[in-house]
């Protein structure tokens, strides 16, 4: 978990946000017990627009990591307005439709 942790840094580090983003879900899929990758997921996703994956890593980071109050609150407070900005995207038309 750790050697995904580091490697998802350089990669990031490098510009290469994809492959980082990879990388850190396998830190997080392990359970990583510290805030690095849950952080950078949730910077990541976040700049993207993907609420929902900010809601889902915020949510897991607030089961495995064990941290500070105000860190935990921080959590809450990016997987609470990850819910209220998903609400906000407007629903996807078919292609070859028109709204009105």
């Amino acid at each position: 978990m750790v050697r995904s942790f580091l490697r998802g840094q350089n990669l990031e580090q490098l510009g290469r946000a994809d492959e980082a983003a990879a990388m850190y879900e396998q830190a997080i899929a392990g359970g990583f017990d510290s805030t690095g990758p849950y952080d950078r997921l949730i910077t990541l996703y976040g700049h993207r627009g993907r609420h929902h994956d900010v809601i889902r890593v915020a949510a897991a980071a607030l089961s495995n990591v064990r941290t500070y109050e105000e860190k935990r609150a921080w959590y809450v407070r990016m997987r609470d307005e990850a819910r209220k900005a998903s609400g906000n995207v407007p629903e996807a038309a078919p292609k070859g439709s028109r709204r009105r």
